[in-house]
């Protein structure tokens, strides 16, 4: 034992990674592997509140949780939109955050840090006061459609809210401040003397942006859109608050089998194969790009 303390001593960077590796087992390994556990285990049914009882059999193991998963169409649906959501989410937001970071990138020095302000201030407001905020101006009674109205623009509000355009809308304001801020650093890293020699070969602006400035920016480009779908296909505050039961996710699901229906364990199970679709759009990423678009 004083071997190894000695030797630990030694060598001070694994000091400095035991706080992190108890940090991580005590709140991201441990709870997963609970959750694990409770996914291959039997629902007990009734409603467990004064019971005394778990909300599922411990020392059962199963796979039915699963199997049902894979073979009901409902869940199969939802996981089809899911992943579904996760890609518009991506595109869109990754387009928006795009052109949001580009302007920035040539505004004038002075305005830079307002506009930077203005992108990442929604993300100093609570989720749901957000996403309640969307419905006063965007609602069919909100300053949006009143405006339209009072313009002469439309007869009749135009529905915006619970559907997929306001389930878009909730996602994108949601991921779009991180976006911007990855590919803003990406455009900020660019030598300003490629442009200027761009130029001075006869390319205009928009042939210099395809031939020097998009091509230096697709790996924030890729990041952006890693980062976009994995926020949109763990999305729960939009399609809960914003949607309705048809755009309802998985993460949704996993919330009305352990609150509603008391099924812990179909709940764990849904969270797990949630957490797999996740894991898998970050292999596929690191298996594709190269190692110094990673670095």
């Amino acid at each position: 034992m004083q071997t190894r303390i000695a030797n630990l001593a030694r060598r001070p960077g694994l000091l400095l990674l035991l706080p992190v590796v108890v940090y991580l087992s005590a709140f991201f390994l441990i709870p997963f592997l609970w959750l694990l556990r409770v996914s291959l285990a039997r629902n007990r049914g009734g409603t467990g509140y004064g019971e005394g009882k778990a909300f599922y059999e411990p020392g059962t193991w199963t796979l039915d949780n699963y199997l049902q998963f894979l073979t009901d169409k409902f869940f199969l649906n939802i996981t089809l939109f899911t992943v579904e959501l996760g890609l518009m989410v991506a595109v869109i937001s990754t387009v928006v955050s795009y052109a949001l970071a580009y302007q920035i990138w040539r505004a004038p020095a002075w305005l830079k840090g307002p506009l930077v302000l203005m992108v990442i201030l929604p993300k100093f407001t609570n989720v749901i006061v957000l996403m309640f905020g969307l419905l006063v101006v965007f609602g069919s009674r909100g300053l949006l459609n009143s405006a339209l109205i009072n313009l002469g623009m439309i007869a009749e509000p135009v529905p915006m809210m619970f559907n997929l355009f306001s389930v878009l809308l909730g996602e994108t304001i949601l991921v779009m401040p991180y976006c911007v801020l990855i590919i803003l650093a990406a455009l900020m890293s660019i030598d300003r003397a490629l442009l200027d020699a761009a130029g001075g070969l006869g390319a205009t602006r928009f042939k210099a942006f395809i031939e020097v400035t998009l091509p230096l920016t697709l790996p924030a480009i890729s990041v952006s859109m890693v980062l976009s779908f994995m926020w949109g296909a763990a999305a729960f505050a939009a399609p809960y608050l914003l949607g309705k039961p048809d755009l309802y996710t998985l993460a949704v699901e996993v919330d009305r089998q352990v609150n509603w229906r008391l099924n812990w364990a179909m709940g764990s199970a849904i969270a797990i194969i949630l957490t797999g679709i996740i894991a898998a759009c970050l292999f596929f990423y690191f298996r594709q790009s190269p190692a110094e678009e990673r670095r």
